[in-house]
């Protein structure tokens, strides 16, 4: 789904005849033809120049007009640097031995989302992820508009390498005005290319596989079980236990420690 850079060719046209009649000027004897074989001349050379200009532009471009254009992005150096080395298995972030388990449901368009990606998120890899005393499952939903499908489909497409968390990080870290088409081709292929190990052209081959599709009906189905009807939304349990709706009093590691620390305890 992502755009080609193209290739601007340059036209040469003639020169086209004004109305009305032209005032031809005598030549001399013998020079009847000299000034139109220089305008054919130079014509010619006018063509040739832009030939060699066109072509120098496509060699330019690796020799394709089909080039995937990219845009600035912000926060990948401190989002690679958080989930560096930590497990990622599909929608899975942490190790699998972790006593507590987190489903985070969240839309890619969620102001609310990214304001728990920025203020808690981060910590909460930190003291409880990294440690190993808490895995996080993503469940993403989809119900703001386009963008949220087109950014959600894309983000478990990436979960296929297990780079899920990295793109949806960085999809939260640039995240736009709510429907105004901030998702674009340009956006996911940079967020792809800007995270380490990515195939970014066999993520976007696969936003459309059986995959990518059951994941999100996975996803809203248990959304409807666990009665939730806005984002971001949590649960949280012990590891391959009833996991529970846990409503958080703020976005911030602190609101969510304890009811962390009462798993982790009962788990010893």
């Amino acid at each position: 789904m992502s755009k080609g850079a193209r290739v601007r060719q340059q036209r040469v046209q003639a020169p086209q005849k004004r109305g009305g009649r032209r005032i031809k000027t005598p030549q001399p004897p013998g020079q009847t033809g000299s000034r139109r074989n220089l305008y054919l001349g130079v014509l010619g050379a006018v063509v040739v120049l832009a030939a060699v200009l066109v072509g120098a532009s496509v060699l330019s471009s690796g020799g394709s007009s089909s080039s995937p254009k990219t845009v600035s992005i912000s926060s990948v150096g401190a989002t690679n640097k958080l989930l560096a080395g930590i497990p990622q298995n599909g929608i899975e972030l942490g190790s699998p031995n972790a006593p507590v388990t987190m489903q985070e449901f969240a839309d890619i368009q969620c102001p609310g989302c990214d304001q728990y990606m920025r203020s808690a998120f981060p910590d909460i890899v930190r003291k409880y992820v990294r440690p190993g005393k808490v895995r996080i499952e993503w469940k993403g939903i989809s119900f703001l508009g386009p963008d949220s499908e087109k950014g959600l489909r894309y983000v478990n497409a990436a979960g296929e390498q297990n780079k899920l968390w990295n793109v949806a990080e960085l999809l939260y870290r640039n995240q736009g005005t709510e429907n105004s088409g901030w998702v674009t081709n340009e956006l996911l292929r940079s967020v792809g290319e800007a995270v380490p190990g990515l195939d970014a052209d066999k993520v976007q081959a696969n936003v459309n596989s059986s995959a990518v599709n059951r994941k999100m009906a996975d996803a809203a189905n248990e959304f409807t079980t666990f009665g939730l009807n806005s984002t971001p939304g949590f649960a949280i349990g012990p590891t391959g236990g009833t996991l529970q709706v846990f409503n958080p009093s703020a976005y911030s590691v602190d609101a969510f420690a304890p009811t962390f620390e009462k798993y982790v305890k009962q788990s010893r």
